[in-house]
C-alpha cells in the first residue's frame, strides 16, 4: 500500500518521486505521509524516515505559520509525537522542512534520537518536549555508514528545541564519536540544561571539531538551578577543539498569561542560587559568549577541577567566573577592561612562586624594582609532562634572569609563575590583557 502510494503516473510509467512528503494531514491532503497515517504515533514522520531509508529517497516535513493569534494558539502545524522519533543511521540523506512543530506528548524519553549519520543535512523547527530526558538527542548507537557508529560530517538545524524540565539539545558519545558536525539553532529553550555535551566521564568517544552556534539560550522562562551549557562530567578527556558560540539568558520565571495572553515576568523574582551559564569540565575548547541577566556572584563560568586549555571569548561578565581547575590553563578574553585591583596580588616571599591563577592573560608592570638579585618565569606551573590520552601536555619550562628596574613588564598566561630572589621586594600590578 505504502509503495504503491508513493508511486506517480506520468503518461503510462511509473516513477518514484525525489522527496517523500510528510503533509499536515497527509496522505489525505495529497501528502504521501502525515498525521493520518494508518497507526502513526509520530505524526507519520517515522514513516516517511523509514520509507525513505528503505528507498534511498530525501524527506520534507510540510509546515506553515503558527504561533499565538487572535488569543488563540495555531494548531495546523502541529505533529504530536506519542514515541520517540528515531532518525535511523544515514549517509547522504537530507531532511527539509518548514518551521512546523513536533510536539512530545511522553514525560519520559527523548522526543527526536538522531543515530548515526555521514554527511547528511537536517533541518527540523520547533521541537517541544516535558520529558525527562532531551528534546533532541544526537547519539550515534548504531554501526551505519561504512559500519562506524558515529555522527560525522554533517549539519544540523533547528528553529528551537525545548523542554519544560530537562535537557533541550543533548550530544552523547556514549557508543559513538560525534565529529566534524555543524549544529545551528535560533533558540534552545530549557528549564534545565540547554546544551548538555558528554562523553560519559571520559568512557565514551571523542566529541571534536564540531561548530555548535545558538543564538539564544533561554532560559527565561526557569526558575530553578538552569545550567545553559554544560560541557562535560567529571573525568571528561574525550570533548576536544569544538567551537560553541551563544548568548547565556539567566532564569527570570518568565510566564504565559492565560487572561492577557501575552508573556509576563513576576514582580519579584530571586535568582537560583545555583543557576549557572557555562559549566565547563572538558579541555581545549573555544567559547564565545555572552551573559544576560543575574547569577550568584561567580556563576557565569565555572572551570571544574578537570577543565584545561579551554579558551572563553567573552563580550561580558556581569556575575563573574569561579576557578576550580587544578591545572589552571583556562583563558578568558576580555572585550572590557578587568579592573586590575582585583587581579594584583601580593608579592610572594622571596624564592617562592606565584601562580596565575586567574583566566587571563596579564601583564606585570614592575613600579618599584626593589632590590632583587635574579627572577624567574615559570611556563604552565603543575602541568605535568608527556602523554594524556594521545594529546602531548606541556611541560613546566623555567627562565631565569637578572634584577629588575622600574617600569619592566613581564606577561603571565594563566597557569604561569614567577619567583623573586630579593633583599628588598619590588611592588608590582596585573593587568589583563583584552
Amino acid at each position: 500500500m505504502v509503495k504503491a502510494r508513493m508511486r506517480r503516473q506520468t503518461r503510462g510509467t511509473t516513477r518514484t518521486p525525489p522527496w517523500v512528503n510528510v503533509t499536515l494531514h497527509g496522505p489525505d491532503d495529497g501528502g504521501d505521509f502525515g498525521p493520518n497515517t494508518q497507526g502513526t504515533r509520530t505524526g507519520g514522520i517515522q514513516e516517511a524516515l523509514d520509507y525513505a531509508h528503505e528507498n534511498f529517497r530525501d524527506v520534507y516535513i510540510w509546515g506553515g505559520r503558527g504561533g499565538v493569534n487572535g488569543r488563540l494558539g495555531v494548531e495546523e502545524t502541529v505533529y504530536h509525537l506519542q514515541e520517540t522519533l528515531k532518525i535511523p543511521w544515514s549517509q547522504d540523506f537530507r531532511l527539509d522542512g518548514g518551521n512546523s512543530l513536533l510536539r512530545y506528548e511522553k514525560n519520559t524519553g527523548n522526543a527526536v534520537h538522531i543515530d548515526s549519520q555521514m554527511s547528511c543535512k537536517y533541518r527540523f523547527g520547533l521541537i517541544t518536549s516535558s520529558s525527562a530526558e532531551a528534546t533532541v538527542a544526537i547519539r550515534p548507537e548504531t554501526e551505519g555508514p561504512d559500519n562506524f557508529c558515529t555522527v560525522v560530517t554533517s549539519d544540523f538545524e533547528f528553529a528551537a528545541p525545548v523542554n519544560f524540565q530537562s535537557i533541550g539539545l543533548l550530544l552523547d558519545s556514549s557508543k559513538g564519536g560525534i565529529a566534524h558536525n555543524r549544529v545551528f539553532s535560533t533558540e534552545i529553550n530549557s528549564n534545565g540544561t540547554g546544551l548538555r555535551i558528554t562523553d560519559s566521564n571520559g568512557t565514551g568517544k571523542s566529541i571534536n571539531n564540531n561548530e555548535i552556534r545558538i543564538m539564544m539560550m533561554n532560559q527565561y522562562h526557569a526558575t530553578g538551578d538552569a545550567i545553559g551549557i554544560r560541557l562535560g562530567d567529571p573525568g571528561s578527556t574525550q570533548i576536544l577543539y569544538n567551537k560553541i558560540e551563544t548568548a547565556l539568558c539567566a532564569p527570570r520565571g518568565a510566564y504565559f498569561d492565560e487572561k492577557s495572553y501575552t508573556y509576563k515576568l513576576p514582580e519579584t523574582f530571586a535568582p537560583p542560587e545555583n543557576s549557572v551559564g557555562a559549566d565547563i569540565f572538558a579541555q581545549n575548547n573555544v567559547l564565545s559568549l555572552v551573559f544576560y541577566g543575574k547569577r550568584s556572584p561567580g556563576n557565569d563560568i565555572l572551570f571544574e577541577e578537570g577543565s584545561r586549555d579551554n579558551t572563553i571569548h567573552a563580550l561580558n561578565l556581569p556575575n563573574g567566573y569561579t576557578n576550580r581547575a587544578t591545572v589552571p590553563t583556562n583563558r578568558i578574553v576580555p572585550s572590557w577592561d578587568v579592573d586590575s585591583e582585583d587581579l594584583t596580588p601580593q608579592i610572594p616571599a622571596s624564592g617562592e612562586v606565584s601562580v596565575n591563577r586567574t583566566p587571563f592573560t596579564v601583564r606585570v608592570m614592575i613600579t618599584s624594582a626593589g632590590k632583587v638579585s635574579r627572577w624567574t618565569i615559570i611556563q604552565a606551573v603543575g602541568v605535568a609532562d608527556g602523554l594524556e590520552k594521545g594529546r602531548r601536555t606541556r611541560a613546566s619550562q623555567a627562565q631565569g634572569f637578572g634584577g629588575l628596574v622600574a617600569g619592566q613588564t613581564l606577561t603571565l598566561m594563566p597557569g604561569d609563575g614567577v619567583r623573586f630572589d630579593y633583599a628588598r621586594p619590588p611592588v608590582w600590578k596585573w593587568k589583563a590583557l583584552r
